[in-house]
């Protein structure tokens, strides 16, 4: 008897740590400039792009832009919008740089240098949580979202 409740409540704790990571989190959208010419991208050529396989989409060079490791979403948008854990993530872009096929993305160091970033560079393409993006309700004009297509 005394193994089922420990069981039950090991059970209870762990949905409730799951319920409230999931309410922790923040939304992540893909945001560009808005001189970028495409509205949405398949989560393949997404994945190619940050991983570093390729660099440009229809024929346009796209700026790459991640964020460092200090944002807390950055592994959300790796995992939920990429489809890897970070382990796989890092692993994939340092082999294609050992064999010369990649080029890393920039990093953003900072929600205020991402739009930056963006804004500055007409092809430029990253990341932002929902409430970073309206925040930004100055450069709406220069940025816009991206939808991302299911494989």
């Amino acid at each position: 008897m005394r193994f089922f409740l420990h069981s039950v409540i090991a059970c209870l704790v762990l949905f409730a740590t799951a319920g409230a990571q999931g309410v922790a989190r923040a939304e992540v959208v893909l945001v560009a400039s808005s001189g970028i010419h495409f509205n949405e991208i398949s989560k393949t050529k997404l994945r190619d792009l940050y991983t570093g396989q390729k660099q440009e989409v229809n024929d346009s060079t796209v700026l790459v832009i991640d964020r460092n490791d200090e944002f807390g979403e950055r592994n959300l948008f790796i995992s939920n919008t990429l489809g890897f854990t970070i382990e796989e993530f890092r692993t994939v872009q340092r082999l294609l740089e050992c064999i010369g096929v990649s080029k890393a993305p920039t990093i953003a160091r900072s929600s205020q240098h991402m739009v930056e970033l963006l804004t500055g560079n007409p092809n430029a393409l990253g990341y932002l949580t929902r409430k970073e993006f309206q925040a930004h309700n100055l450069m709406k004009s220069k940025l816009k979202t991206i939808k991302i297509l299911a494989e």
